[in-house]
């Protein structure tokens, strides 16, 4: 086992560039979405129209000058920090920018999504796959009922046996509707079609959906136009089947202030002793891109600015994901620069919150042996690390 004399220091609420080990990563992307599932992050599709030539691989026909999307599934196993390219051998879609995409379970679940041009083709199939360390055999549901129309920008989760997906865009139409997919049944069904009535959500894409109970919490989003204000948030009740429009509480811990309006950030939810919280990353309302990172305590809808929780750089149309343990992951992108803007293949991490101290040892431990990936699961197992643990090193089979 090779040692790592680095010190080691664990630095809650501090955005930290992950150090890559290995040399096979994705490429820079924006449009991409990401997931996990604790032990790794699942990177899916992305857009890059400036990638120099060369890097192109002439034989795939997503990589024309006009359409300059990834078909790709990537893996980053967070305790050996590599990544994994996945074969993919049935069923990978055409639409690979602005696509949905979450964990139930063991299982990657991929929905709606645009190629090139945007919007001149959407999609509206729900495609899975059991996750896993070879290659990826992704499956199309084969569904009935009323499906929701082909869009992209969506949000979607999983919650009581369905898979929810709301909003979304076809380039030119936007809206605020929700669909459920029953999972025993496999069968569609409509939650709630706006009809124009004045309590409704204006319609909108890349929005983020914070979910507490039965009740769904609109963060943002916008269209080709505008961006959604963060001071009114549309609440729709799945038990009532009602919308309500609330209005957070500003931060006025120093001089009152409150996130702006924004489209294109991301936002992921963690548990808390404190209980629910929410934390929304980045975004660019049309003008200006933002590098600053809010939390939204949701039992009481207060705003706070995390003044030491700043990203290196703005930076919108990224993804993230969170651990159950509270740790973010922020990942692609694009940055403004003075000449223009630059995608980006940087992975970020920030701990949310205080975690078990089993957490804080086992970072440790990695960041003085970063070759553990290299023993087998018996010897990790013999020399006293959890099974949990070892787990997130070798994958799990059951």
């Amino acid at each position: 086992m090779s040692t790592s004399q680095t010190e080691y220091v664990f630095e809650p609420f501090k955005v930290i560039e992950v150090s890559y080990r290995g040399i096979n990563i994705p490429r820079p992307r924006s449009g991409h979405r990401i997931t996990s599932d604790d032990a790794r992050i699942y990177c899916f599709g992305g857009y890059n129209p400036s990638l120099p030539l060369s890097t192109v691989q002439t034989d795939n026909s997503t990589w024309s000058a006009e359409r300059p999307l990834f078909k790709e599934l990537w893996s980053f196993s967070i305790a050996s920090r590599k990544w994994t390219q996945h074969r993919v051998l049935a069923n990978m879609p055409e639409e690979l920018a602005s696509n949905a995409m979450c964990m139930n379970g063991k299982y990657l679940m991929i929905f709606g999504g645009t190629g090139a041009p945007f919007g001149h083709k959407c999609s509206n199939d729900v495609t899975v796959w059991h996750a896993n360390p070879g290659d990826a055999r992704l499956q199309i549901l084969d569904v009935t009922g009323s499906k929701p129309p082909g869009l992209y920008g969506q949000a979607i989760f999983c919650h009581d046996g369905y898979f929810y997906t709301m909003g979304g865009t076809n380039g030119y139409a936007y809206n605020c509707d929700i669909y459920r997919l029953n999972l025993r049944s496999m069968t569609w069904e409509p939650v709630y079609v706006g009809t124009g009535q004045e309590e409704e959500p204006l319609g909108r894409y890349r929005h983020e959906v914070a979910r507490v109970g039965n009740k769904l919490y609109i963060i943002g989003g916008g269209t080709n136009e505008w961006a959604f204000d963060l001071m009114e948030i549309p609440v729709y009740d799945l038990d009532s089947n009602t919308w309500t429009l609330l209005i957070p509480k500003a931060d006025e811990t120093m001089n009152t202030c409150m996130p702006y309006p924004r489209k294109c950030h991301s936002a992921v939810q963690i548990n808390t002793p404190e209980g629910l919280q929410v934390f929304v990353a980045g975004g660019t309302d049309g003008g200006n891109v933002f590098h600053d990172i809010w939390r939204l305590n949701m039992s009481n809808l207060q705003w706070s600015l995390m003044r030491k929780t700043v990203l290196p750089n703005p930076l919108y149309f990224h993804s993230s994901a969170v651990t159950s343990y509270g740790c973010m992951y922020i990942f692609g992108g694009i940055e403004p620069q003075e000449n223009g803007t630059v995608r980006q293949n940087i992975l970020y991490k920030v701990w949310l919150c205080i975690p078990k101290l089993s957490e804080m040892c086992w970072e440790a431990l990695l960041n003085f042996h970063p070759n553990l990936d290299e023993m087998d699961r018996d010897s990790l197992l013999k020399s006293g690390i959890p099974i949990h643990l070892v787990n997130r090193l070798h994958f799990d089979p059951s």
